[in-house]
């Protein structure tokens, strides 16, 4: 088989045509670097860099049933965390559902394991050192390696080993590293600087090579899906994890720019400030305004900030911010429970680290936001967008709250794990309150309802029920206790006195 025919193999087997186009200059097209895969190199090992939504994922889902039903060889496929492994493994799925897929290949195909009648299989795997160590398949796919620990990583190495397939043929190993780089500590710069060192193969594409065009008809990208990324998402995020730029930990996480286009003049109507405790209110609740909440509390060192918006204006405006040192948590709490009730309206807090006991005095319709690995980084990614949007404006008068946007590091919002880096406390509970707009549930107030009119055809009924001539009661005396019995047959009593 040579790359032509196994391009036409992918195409007549799940219908894919991979694109075949390099257009950046150093970058690979994603069929050569599938081919290479497929047909494997010199080290039995490839790193693929490419850009998020360029289809890594879904390449390595084709390569795996690709070559698991062509060479009947067994296949581990191993994500940063058990999600991203079954979400190849949910790519596997739907490629076998298309109306040419060789199910008749297939012995069975649950969650777990896609296992072939000629006794290969294909196996998804969480990112544990116990996983990693176990079976010894022909080829290993490793999914986002930088959300994988790089001792995960390594132990993976050793899983690929040359051995007969199925049929008895001697298939040599492979291991294919996928990942986009967002991490400028982690495990895919460490393993991208070694290929580099020794002369190992990288394979490089961006969305160019994947956007549909008269130059590159197999493109599966619409161009307008990448605009509308270049509009939604941080700046920074665009150019690193779309662009391919290296990341920087210590570059600005917001665009300065859009955050200086979102101060407005705006004079607080309450402030205080005493030791330790500052509170801003530059709009008092009003019945008709929507509002949204958010907590990020104290840890140690930390300060508790409690930070609302106005939501029903555009852009929404930061009304009110309390931030103080860390007290007790019953006077924490209160203080937030007190500004929920008095603004009415959606409600997020940090819940990391806190209790059972602690989040249970915190107001029931708050949603709890436990502020670690991709749902953090996804909830700080939508508030910087919306910033970047113009979607909030902040009083010129909240100056330390404008300032810690301004410092908010890159690496601080991916949360990389070094103790030298710290998320601001006013971008935390901001993000929060952004959380609680997006996912929470409106609250409701009282509302009086009219009482209906008795329908028109049963009032005669209802007339003569209520005029109804009433059978006298029966009682008897037993003693000193009397018995009272009603036509309904019920009998009451009671001890005469």
């Amino acid at each position: 088989m040579n790359k032509e025919e196994l391009h036409a193999l992918v195409q007549a087997l799940w219908g894919v045509s991979l694109p075949r186009v390099a257009v950046c200059p150093g970058h690979t097209s994603p069929f050569d670097a599938f081919s290479e895969a497929f047909f494997g190199n010199r080290t039995n090992w490839v790193l693929w860099y490419g850009s998020r939504g360029t289809g890594k994922s879904y390449m390595l889902a084709i390569l795996a049933l690709t070559k698991a039903s062509a060479l009947d060889i067994d296949v581990t496929l191993l994500g940063g965390s058990m999600a991203q492994s079954q979400n190849v493994q949910d790519h596997v799925a739907g490629l076998l559902r298309h109306p040419r897929a060789p199910l008749y290949a297939i012995e069975r195909n649950i969650t777990t394991i896609v296992e072939f009648k000629a006794g290969n299989w294909i196996k998804p795997l969480p990112a544990s050192q116990r996983t990693v160590r176990g079976p010894h398949p022909h080829m290993t796919l490793l999914d986002e390696i930088d959300e994988m620990d790089k001792p995960i990583y390594d132990a993976a190495m050793g899983q690929a080993m040359t051995r007969p397939n199925a049929r008895g043929v001697v298939m040599p190993e492979m291991v294919v590293a996928s990942s986009t780089w967002q991490n400028p500590t982690a495990t895919f710069s460490k393993v991208l600087a070694d290929a580099r060192q020794k002369g190992m193969p990288v394979r490089t594409w961006c969305w160019r090579e994947v956007v549909k065009s008269p130059q590159n008809p197999d493109g599966w990208m619409d161009p307008e899906f990448i605009e509308r990324k270049r509009m939604s998402v941080p700046a920074e995020m665009f150019r690193v994890e779309y662009e391919l730029g290296e990341p920087s930990g210590t570059s600005r996480a917001f665009d300065l720019n859009a955050v200086d286009r979102s101060v407005v003049e705006r004079r607080p109507v309450q402030e205080h400030h005493k030791p330790y405790d500052d509170l801003w209110v530059w709009e008092d609740p009003v019945p008709w305004g929507m509002y949204a909440t958010g907590a990020d509390w104290a840890k140690e060192e930390d300060r508790t900030v409690i930070t609302t918006f106005r939501i029903d204006v555009e852009p929404a405006t930061l009304v009110r911010l309390r931030s103080m040192n860390r007290r007790p948590w019953p006077e924490m709490i209160e203080e937030f429970n007190r500004t929920v009730a008095d603004y009415q309206g959606m409600s997020a807090h940090d819940a990391t680290g806190i209790g059972n006991v602690v989040g249970d005095l915190i107001d029931e319709r708050t949603t709890k936001m436990v502020m670690v690995g991709r749902d953090r980084t996804l909830m700080l990614t939508q508030y910087i967008s919306a910033v970047e949007r113009g979607a909030y404006s902040f009083p010129d008068t909240a100056v330390q709250f404008v300032h810690e946007h301004r410092t908010t590091s890159v690496d601080s919002v991916y949360n990389f794990g070094s103790t030298k880096v710290h998320l601001p406390d006013m971008v935390a509970s901001a993000a929060l309150a952004h959380r609680a707009a997006l996912r929470g549930g409106w609250t409701s107030t009282g509302e009086s309802v009219p009482k209906p009119k008795a329908d028109e055809a049963l009032l005669p009924w209802l007339k003569d029920i209520d005029h109804a001539p009433q059978e006298p009661r029966r009682e008897a005396i037993a003693g000193e206790v009397v018995e009272v019995e009603d036509d309904d047959g019920i009998g009451v009593f009671w001890l005469e006195v």
